[in-house]
């Protein structure tokens, strides 16, 4: 048994392709969750083109240069600055500012 009536369907089959957007915009019409909304697309066989996910780091010199380069900054061997790596890179770019 359907939780959506053949007019709630149509509505959810008229917005092919699906996307993040639309779903919350009928799910806010339907009085439904934008959950519910997109599984009943994917159930109705219809295309749902899923939100863009963030990059989980912005791309950039890796923390290893970094440390490698306050190193040199220091006239150290990184090997003397084990466990630096581990700093965010704002604290690493911070420390690079400073030594330089």
């Amino acid at each position: 048994m359907s939780n959506y009536t053949d007019k709630e369907a149509k509505v959810v089959a008229s917005a092919s392709p699906l996307t993040f957007e639309k779903a919350q915009e009928i799910a806010d019409q339907l009085g439904k969750t934008q959950r519910s909304v997109i599984a009943k697309a994917k159930s109705m066989g219809l295309d749902y083109i899923p939100k863009a996910k963030p990059a989980k780091r912005p791309a950039g010199e890796p923390k290893a240069d970094l440390v490698n380069r306050i190193a040199a900054a220091l006239g150290s061997d990184s090997a003397d600055l084990v466990g630096l790596e581990k700093a965010t890179t704002q604290s690493l770019n911070a420390i690079l500012a400073r030594v330089q």
